[in-house]
């Protein structure tokens, strides 16, 4: 059975967003953890592209890693400066 099938028989909309978290939240939380792993990291020199990137990794990490330790932070980082 296809999820958006199964989704729908249950009264869930298929495109309703399950995590839901601004930019500005995921970016205070990878700041956060610059400070406590990377403090010689420049993001003020970022481009914007490079900003965007980031926030999607971090988007793609929090699928991958669980929350404690800030492994989904530091993961984000790792996938994007590997």
């Amino acid at each position: 059975m296809k999820p958006s099938t199964l989704l729908k028989r249950k009264g869930i909309k298929p495109e309703e967003s399950i995590l839901l978290i601004t930019a500005e939240e995921a970016l205070e939380n990878i700041l956060e953890t610059i400070d406590e792993y990377c403090p010689n990291l420049q993001i003020g020199k970022m481009t914007k592209k490079d900003i965007s990137t980031l926030l999607n990794n971090y988007a793609d990490c929090v699928y991958n890693y669980h929350p404690e330790s800030q492994h989904q932070e530091r993961a984000v980082l790792l996938k994007h400066y590997e």
